[in-house]
């Protein structure tokens, strides 16, 4: 009599799932091989432990085109003043001419009687008081008539505002004369140097309540000591950072969180995160390797906070690369425009009752950012996932029956997947194959024979995107 199957025994071997649990793996400084994901983040469910794949936010135009570059935009009690070419802007209206040769502009404001709002771009630095516009001066202002010059940024603390110079000393708006007057710069004993180490001044900004003085090598920090003569700024003895900062175009703040990149004599640049004084390097070994063979002499930043996601991303225009850091999931991705290039994002602010506000490097536009838009401003945004080089646990020939995409099944949302069996030669890609993903069992079929193989999926189309995984129906060889 014949034997009877197993009730245990599977008829059907259990899929195998390709990672998707994609950032940059790059092996050398480019981004030709290896698995990386573009224009996307990846999402862990702290419930279920999944992880799933999420296009980016789109891009909105609003308000009316301006004319010149980007230079900064950000948002004060209420209003969003923008700077494009030599322009300054509050809600769309110009107030008033600013300088054009620095690049893109760091801001702060002051409090008291007259409250005032400050911009400079280590050229020329502005108060703006609702009223005038007028430029910083007085012989305690780096780079006007102090002989020193001024690098980016500002610290306001207890209603005194500071500035840097590159000589790493810290000048201090009048105190005399009473708090929060950024307008007057004639005490030239309100001065403080940053000199525990040699190394020249960067970028000033402020974390919690202190001051931070970023160099070129270390990074030093102050407190309010309330001095009544000199400065009223005094060092935090020990809390010294051996880490300067390589552009003060790299500096954002995200939540009180400071990012920038950093460097010093020991070792190459890396992407750094300061909360609460305490420094975390969080850019992996292949960013690092990215970062590596660089050119820093132009760079642009910018944060995000976007559904629960908190983005620091920083752009290299010489490399024409797009690096962006979730801070909630701790992975990494590039991003890029439309074009393929980098994402030409130079600045960014927020309001409450209009979201997420960006500045374009070139364009004359302000943009709102949401994952409710699909395009960047009617531009299919085109997000692509490069895949590991997949065995399967195991180096035998693998016949690939079946591939099922598990994600939103989404009206009008469509993949484009190939693959490469040849170390991501760039000639040796298959030909596109597209998956419906309105469908309800959404898969691709005869899918041929590998030992090892790297998969590209694309997707561009105007509508959201969710992927969780693929799983792969394989049968093994023997040999």
């Amino acid at each position: 009599m014949p034997q009877q199957p197993s009730s245990q025994a599977p008829t059907v071997a259990d899929p195998k799932r390709l990672p998707l649990i994609l950032e940059p793996e790059n092996r050398d400084e480019s981004t030709d091989k290896d698995a990386k994901l573009i224009n996307g983040y990846v999402e862990k469910n702290d419930k279920t432990g999944e992880y799933w794949v999420f296009k980016r936010p789109g891009l909105l135009q609003t308000g009316a085109t301006k004319s010149g570059n980007g230079y900064g935009v950000y948002n004060w009690n209420g209003n969003i003043y923008s700077i494009f070419g030599t322009t300054l802007y509050k809600d769309g209206t110009s107030i008033g001419t600013v300088d054009g040769t620095g690049g893109v502009y760091k801001f702060s404001s002051s409090l008291g009687s007259t409250p005032r709002l400050q911009l400079g771009n280590a050229v020329k630095a502005y108060n703006w008081d609702n009223t005038t516009l007028t430029q910083m001066s007085g012989v305690n202002f780096p780079g006007n008539t102090y002989t020193d010059a001024a690098v980016k940024g500002f610290a306001y603390l207890d209603g005194s505002t500071y500035v840097l110079d590159e000589k790493s000393y810290i000048h201090g708006c009048d105190v005399v004369a009473g708090l929060n007057r950024p307008d007057l710069w004639t005490d030239l004993t309100n001065l403080l140097g940053a000199q525990i180490e040699p190394d020249r001044g960067i970028c000033l900004a402020k974390q919690l309540v202190y001051v931070l003085a970023l160099k070129e090598w270390s990074t030093e920090v102050f407190y309010d000591q309330q001095n009544t003569t000199a400065s009223p700024l005094g060092p935090v003895q020990g809390a010294k950072i051996n880490y300067g900062c390589i552009s003060a175009d790299s500096v954002q703040e995200i939540d009180g969180t400071l990012f920038w990149l950093a460097t010093n004599r020991s070792s190459s640049v890396q992407v750094l995160m300061l909360e609460n004084l305490k420094p975390t390097i969080v850019s992996n070994k292949a960013v690092e390797r990215l970062l590596g063979e660089a050119d820093f002499t132009s760079v642009a930043s910018f944060g995000i906070k976007d559904e629960g996601h908190r983005f620091y991303g920083f752009t290299l225009k010489n490399n024409n690369i797009t690096l962006v850091y979730d801070m909630t999931d701790k992975m990494w991705a590039q991003w890029t425009d439309a074009d393929n290039n980098y994402f030409k994002i130079v600045s960014s602010t927020y309001k409450s009752n209009t979201g997420r506000i960006l500045q374009h490097e070139t364009n004359g536009k302000l943009y709102l950012m949401d994952a409710d838009y699909f395009s960047d401003d009617g531009s299919v945004i085109t997000v692509d996932l490069y895949t590991p080089n997949y065995d399967g646990g195991v180096r035998r020939r693998k016949q690939m029956t079946m591939m099922e995409f598990i994600g939103d099944q989404t009206a009008g949302s469509k993949f484009q997947v190939r693959t490469n069996d040849f170390d991501y030669d760039p000639t040796k890609w298959t030909n596109f194959r597209t998956v419906d993903m309105s469908v309800r069992k959404p898969t691709l079929t005869n899918n041929g024979t590998f030992m090892r193989r790297a998969t590209h999926i694309r997707h561009a189309c105007n509508t959201r995107m969710r992927l969780q995984a693929i799983e792969l129906q394989l049968d093994i060889g023997t040999l």
